[in-house]
């Protein structure tokens, strides 16, 4: 019974000195895939806004021209501070603002806080709807809406500035490639 003790010790002993060795430790510049997977799968595309231009005085999402003051601020999600020159067309932002309703396009408010969206998927998201900005040949067009958002494709739709047109397009987040088609109907009266 001794030399059992003695082996159980000293196995014990054994392994509780294995364990207080030190692990490789892995980086922490690159969060696990899990962690990657949950932060892009928290943002709700159907509610984020996108930017079509952006200055230093003013911005152009939503079909509304939303001026920049002194008291408005600029942020990623991650909390790291931006500024409005920052910003490019087809950035996906939360914003809280004020309104200035004139029932005509473009409207017009005050910006007092901007949030952009800066995980991969919103990247790719971001690129593609830059890349349709800058190609479509619809026409001046205004208040691009993301309507749906799936591994390969985004759909969203936008009016022509001048007629107020609605329009639809598909743009392929890998190829950028993109297809544009009028929505039948969509002519919007001024009142």
């Amino acid at each position: 019974m001794g030399k059992l003790a003695v082996v159980l010790f000293v196995l014990f002993f054994t392994m509780a000195l294995g364990g207080c060795a030190p692990q490789p430790v892995s980086s922490e510049s690159a969060p696990p895939p899990k962690a990657v997977h949950l932060k892009t799968s928290l943002v709700d595309y159907n509610s984020v806004h996108v930017v079509q231009l952006a200055s230093d005085e003013a911005l152009l999402i939503d079909g509304t021209y939303y001026e920049v003051t002194a008291a408005s601020t600029f942020t990623t999600v991650s909390g790291d501070p931006l500024q409005p020159e920052d910003l490019q067309p087809g950035d996906l932002v939360f914003l809280t603002a004020s309104k200035t309703t004139t029932g005509q396009l473009p409207e017009k408010g005050v910006l007092l806080s901007l949030v952009k969206h800066e995980d991969e998927v919103s990247q790719q998201i971001s690129i593609a709807i830059a890349h349709m900005l800058e190609n479509q040949e619809t026409g001046d067009i205004i208040a691009p809406e993301i309507k749906s958002v799936n591994s390969h494709l985004v759909t969203l739709q936008f009016r022509d500035w001048a007629s107020e047109h609605k329009y639809e397009c598909i743009v392929n987040l890998k190829s950028l490639a993109f297809h544009v088609k009028e929505i039948s109907g969509s002519m919007q009266k001024n009142p």
